[in-house]
């Protein structure tokens, strides 16, 4: 089991909860690896995600008034953009 790590930004523009779940570990039941608030332009620390093959993890993240929104192909110490 490879991991890789990853920061996620609130893009959106005003504070609001997020909710990170890995979904590439087990897409039936994912782990929550962050759920918190952020402030507009403000990332979580370095997370932790499942790889299957070394590469490139998967997450499924959601505002606390969104839609759940599935980002694929994250890289390791990449930034993830959320809105």
């Amino acid at each position: 089991m490879a991991t890789i790590s990853a920061t996620f930004r609130n893009d959106y523009g005003e504070s609001r909860k997020w909710v990170i779940v890995d979904t590439s570990r087990d897409p039936n039941s994912p782990p929550v690896i962050f759920n918190d608030y952020l402030d507009p332009g403000q990332s979580t620390p370095s997370l932790g995600l499942y790889s299957s093959d070394g590469t490139y993890g998967e997450v499924t993240y959601q505002r606390s008034d969104g839609a759940p929104t599935l980002s694929s192909s994250i890289t390791d110490g990449s930034t993830v953009g959320m809105e």
